[in-house]
């Protein structure tokens, strides 16, 4: 079976109590972070491609991943500053958060996992739109490309990190272009295209760069494929699983399907599902 290489950004959250007396909680990463720890918990030979500084939050981060069966030797350890640390309210309605990170002035400069035909290359995140990374991204994303590999684009950030969308565009219409498959939410969509459904968002906007795209919909617990001109809908499993927890398992079975060969859309959609509402996901 082929690997996937995920590219994207490590941080550590800490989720403060809702009320006195509460306990903190913490969690690593994001959507991308929670995908690949999926895909290496289900025997998906997975790579990780991120940075986190030399101390003892970044030791946390990757051991975290290592638990989880991923390789981290393209994670780029960093000595000049500090893993990041995301601290947010644990309160109903309030999504402000904290974050604390000291990256240093040069790109990330990991040692660049060797890329076959067949493997799947994953980047999403802020990492890859910041402009101190991405023309590395991009330069690993382009390689992939020349190797035959899948690139799939995950067109999502925290838009805390992002005050006005504008100044990202430039950087999110070359990684679309970068990419042979989208896999996207129809918040991220929205987010880049306010007011447009997911239709018109990828025929007016991602067609023109990368014709198949994955979008899913947790509200409506659908998934719609795109290819060019067509689309498929399937309506999923129900699940107890948290947005989150359904969204990165979407996006791990999604990935599994295109290691083991898979480019139809039903069959994509098919693992992309029996992912997002397994016990797994609640992990």
């Amino acid at each position: 079976m082929n690997k996937a290489i995920y590219i994207g950004e490590l941080a550590l959250n800490v989720t403060l109590p809702a009320g006195k007396g509460g306990v903190a909680s913490t969690s690593i990463g994001d959507r991308i972070v929670s995908a690949a720890m999926l895909d290496g918990k289900m025997g998906v030979e997975t790579l990780f491609v991120g940075e986190a500084a030399a101390d003892p939050v970044g030791d946390h981060l990757v051991n975290a991943l290592n638990e989880a069966g991923l390789d981290t030797a393209s994670v780029d350890r960093f000595t000049e500053g500090a893993s990041p640390v995301r601290i947010e309210s644990g309160k109903a309605g309030d999504d402000r958060a904290v974050l604390h990170a000291s990256y240093p002035s040069e790109p990330v400069n990991p040692v660049w996992p060797r890329v076959n035909e067949g493997d799947v290359v994953v980047y999403g995140s802020f990492m890859v739109l910041d402009k101190r990374n991405h023309a590395r991204v991009m330069d690993l994303v382009n390689h992939a490309r020349a190797r035959k590999a899948e690139t799939v684009y995950m067109p999502y950030f925290d838009l805390r990190q992002v005050p006005r969308t504008t100044r990202i565009m430039p950087e999110v219409w070359e990684c679309l272009e970068g990419a042979s498959m989208v896999i996207a939410t129809t918040g991220d969509l929205q987010a880049l295209f306010p007011g447009e459904d997911a239709g018109a968002a990828f025929k007016d906007h991602i067609l023109f760069y990368c014709r198949r795209c994955l979008v899913m919909d947790f509200a409506t617990l659908t998934m719609r494929f795109y290819d060019g001109d067509e689309s498929w809908t399937l309506k999923c499993h129900p699940t107890e699983n948290s947005e989150a927890q359904w969204t990165a398992g979407a996006v791990a079975g999604a990935v599994r399907a295109l290691t083991e060969g898979m480019r139809d859309p039903d069959d994509i959609m098919a693992k992309a599902n029996e992912t997002a509402h397994s016990e797994l996901s609640e992990g």
